[in-house]
């Protein structure tokens, strides 16, 4: 592990720079092992912020931070490298860098009976406070109507056919690395990236299996939207997210889900939190022709 430094930022927290997404969040779990002393750990994509709970507590805090790195990552060559089984169907997920985050179900219009975000069944995921059996993450089923604007155009960015393109989208296993941009929005990637022991998944040359294809890096519009409307389900750069609620974006928009990704009257307003496994299963719908809420 390198992290290149470890900066003050005000007076109670410190930020920790890190050389990419995995390390930030391989790294964040870690730092969480420090509570009480780091009252709260939030990993982005380079980063990860420290608070103390105080200004006066910093300096001990930096010192067990400083000790940890020292440490070094943990040894990762014992497990088997993840599998990414090519299905949508609810697999337990394996080698979770991120801590557990409980989703709690069932609440208020939650689960399959509206046909949009289902607790994973597998490994004893569902449930009051259910979680997964390996990692300790939750996993959420997402159903999607593939007919986001730019469905065409990101599958011929990949190289894949639309209907190709939603196979592969719907066969990555993806995992809530962090939150931003706006209350309930959730960065996923393909899970392999989170991998310690597979950090080039999408590269090609190690992963484990040839399919799922990770998808491409995929560019963000060059002019933004002025609205994009609740539940659409976008790509940009190396991410997949869902629009929590209408708002201006840049993404590519290859879907919409009804499921409400923000609810402050839920226990836990957050459907997705880090750590979260996510799948998306089709929904049936049309292909990219209507734009998000064409099918509604």
């Amino acid at each position: 592990m390198t992290t290149t430094r470890i900066r003050r930022c005000g007076e109670a927290a410190l930020l920790l720079e890190c050389a990419g997404l995995a390390e930030a969040v391989q790294l964040a779990g870690r730092v969480r092992g420090l509570r009480p002393e780091a009252v709260d750990v939030v990993a982005a994509a380079r980063t990860v912020l420290v608070t103390a709970r105080e200004a006066s507590a910093l300096p001990g805090l930096r010192q067990r931070v400083e000790a940890l790195l020292a440490e070094g990552p943990p040894s990762t060559q014992d497990p088997p490298p993840t599998q990414n089984p090519p299905s949508t169907q609810n697999s337990p997920s394996t080698q979770n860098p991120l801590p557990g985050d409980r989703i709690r179900y069932p609440y208020a219009g939650s689960g399959s009976g509206g046909g949009v975000a289902d607790p994973g069944a597998a490994g004893g995921v569902g449930g009051a406070g259910g979680v997964g059996a390996a990692g300790g993450a939750a996993e959420v089923i997402l159903d999607v109507r593939y007919d986001g604007p730019d469905l065409h155009a990101v599958a011929d960015l990949a190289g894949l056919s639309t209907e190709a393109f939603v196979r592969t989208h719907t066969a990555i296993a993806w995992r809530a690395a962090f939150g931003g941009f706006a209350p309930g929005f959730a960065y996923l990637v393909d899970a392999r990236e989170l991998d310690a022991r597979n950090p080039d998944a999408r590269g090609g040359e190690q992963r484990v299996h040839a399919e799922p294809r990770p998808l491409p890096t995929v560019p963000r519009l060059p002019s933004p939207r002025a609205r994009v409307p609740a539940g659409s389900v976008g790509l940009a750069d190396r991410f997949c997210a869902v629009y929590p609620g209408a708002s201006p974006g840049g993404w590519q928009l290859i879907g919409t889900t009804d499921a409400r990704l923000w609810d402050v009257d839920r226990p836990d307003p957050a459907l997705l939190t880090p750590g979260t496994v996510v799948r998306f299963r089709d929904a049936g719908g049309s292909r990219g022709s209507g734009g998000p809420g064409a099918d509604r």
